[in-house]
């Protein structure tokens, strides 16, 4: 009998350091909201989205401790469309587990990660964004957005230090014979400390043919939360053929209000090009947790377009139809 709870208590000791050592956790978020779009020569567009804060998603991410500091690491996420809309590519980010599909490799000397990722740049643009690159006044709306996500692609990060981390992506079109077209290649080096974040991302996507750039973007900007209030700025330089000359502003706020807060911002494009279709975009919105993963949340903004330009006002998961657009909806994320 003693060497029975003997045994099995040295199988639950085995069993609870193994189980310890690696996690897998599911996660998601359903995303249901009221979009009303005008200014389109059509008319104006009122439906039920999904994703307008985010997209409404499902997924898994685990680690497994390898021992001596390593860890391997994955993450596999798929959308869906909470308004019961087919499974379109704007809902599930390009098919099943088109939002992300990665491993990774983690230990002193930093992470390694291969796979379908967010690219730096996008995830610099998130970051000061404070719509968080969604909503009616989402900054991809008019700035380019550096990518997005990655398909083929590897990503270096450097450990912290002092805040700072030093990043570069680079991510295969895969053509044989050819392997620079379509090519897409990052660099990032940030900083986020306390209140602070800054960050610098350079992006560049090669042209079919593999003889050049068709697109280059720096992007330079950060916030700084003062309690109070937390700013936002960014500035971005787009260069490439001979029709892409383009400098594009964004200044921003968020500001703590009635138990949520209150977003709004400023965008402007300035088409350097002899076409000089220039844009500007303002846009506000309020957020109010219910708790902390659902909220309510709505929103409102119009894009001035110049000289032919034609941006539309989206969400995080569809490119609208006009320059204007409201939003109100709900966020739940588990």
């Amino acid at each position: 009998m003693k060497k029975s709870l003997l045994a099995f208590a040295v199988l639950a000791a085995v069993s609870g350091a193994a189980s310890a050592q690696s996690s897998v956790t599911l996660y998601g978020k359903v995303d249901l909201g009221l979009v009303a779009d005008s200014g389109a020569a059509a008319g104006k567009s009122i439906r039920v989205s999904s994703g307008v804060t985010g997209g409404s998603r499902v997924g898994f991410k685990g680690t497994e401790d390898l021992g001596g500091g390593l860890k391997a690491a994955f993450q596999i996420e798929t959308g869906y469309c909470a308004d019961g809309t087919s499974t379109a590519s704007f809902c599930t980010g390009g098919g099943f587990m088109g939002r992300q599909a990665h491993g990774d490799l983690i230990g002193s000397f930093g992470s390694i990660s291969a796979g379908r990722q967010y690219s730096l740049g996008f995830n610099n643009l998130d970051t000061i964004d404070p719509f968080d690159t969604g909503l009616a006044g989402q900054i991809d709306n008019i700035i380019d957005p550096s990518g997005v996500r990655l398909n083929n692609s590897f990503t270096y990060t450097t450990p912290t230090f002092a805040g700072f981390n030093v990043s570069g992506e680079i991510a295969l079109g895969e053509q044989t014979g050819n392997w620079a077209a379509n090519r897409e290649t990052g660099g990032a080096v940030t900083y986020a400390k306390g209140p602070a974040y800054a960050g610098f991302t350079f992006y560049s996507l090669d042209n079919a043919s593999g003889t050049g750039a068709a697109r280059k973007n720096y992007t330079l900007g950060g916030t700084y939360d003062f309690g109070v209030v937390k700013v936002h700025a960014l500035g971005q330089k787009s260069t490439g053929n001979s029709a892409l000359d383009v400098l594009d502003f964004m200044g921003g706020v968020t500001v703590p209000a009635a138990g949520g807060s209150i977003l709004a911002s400023y965008i402007h494009h300035n088409d350097r090009t002899f076409a000089n279709k220039d844009a500007s975009q303002i846009g506000v919105g309020y957020l109010y947790p219910l708790s902390k993963r659902t909220t309510i949340y709505t929103a409102f903004a119009k894009i001035q377009n110049q000289h032919g330009a034609t941006f539309t006002v989206g969400n995080a998961t569809e490119d609208g139809t006009g320059n204007k657009a409201f939003n109100l909806g709900i966020s739940h994320n588990f």
